[in-house]
């Protein structure tokens, strides 16, 4: 015997199963160990920035925050004077950028800053300064 349930109870079942998936992901990634100052090595270097971009596997950070009409032209030119921030391999599987938000003053502890073009670095720890 197949049950079809009316159309609604069908949204009401498939909106509360997205709810429960969303807060138990949420949950989840916020009780994972971040990566804590304890793995900083002693010869490291500090950088404090605004966030003006992020990707999965990494951001930019440059010292003034980007406007609205900055990230709409940025996408096509780039940002200037960015230093363009990845995780360090020491750090593992712990989540380091997944609650950083644009414009947002971070300080980043890093190991060295390569010369490229955008300067890059590999962070061990991020920390929200706001």
């Amino acid at each position: 015997m197949n049950i079809l349930l009316p159309s609604y109870k069908r949204i009401l079942i498939t909106c509360f199963i997205a709810f429960v998936a969303y807060f138990s992901t949420h949950v989840f990634l916020s009780k994972i160990a971040i990566a804590s100052p304890a793995l900083i090595p002693e010869q490291h270097m500090i950088q404090e920035g605004y966030v003006v971009s992020k990707s999965w596997n990494g951001i930019r950070i440059a010292k003034q925050p980007i406007s609205a009409s900055d990230k709409l032209t940025n996408l096509f030119k780039g940002h200037t004077d960015s230093i363009h921030v990845e995780k360090h391999p020491e750090i593992g599987a712990k989540p380091l950028f997944h609650d950083l938000k644009i414009n947002q003053k971070v300080r980043i502890y890093s190991d060295y800053l390569r010369e490229s073009n955008p300067p890059k670095t590999s962070a061990y720890f991020i920390e929200k300064l706001s």
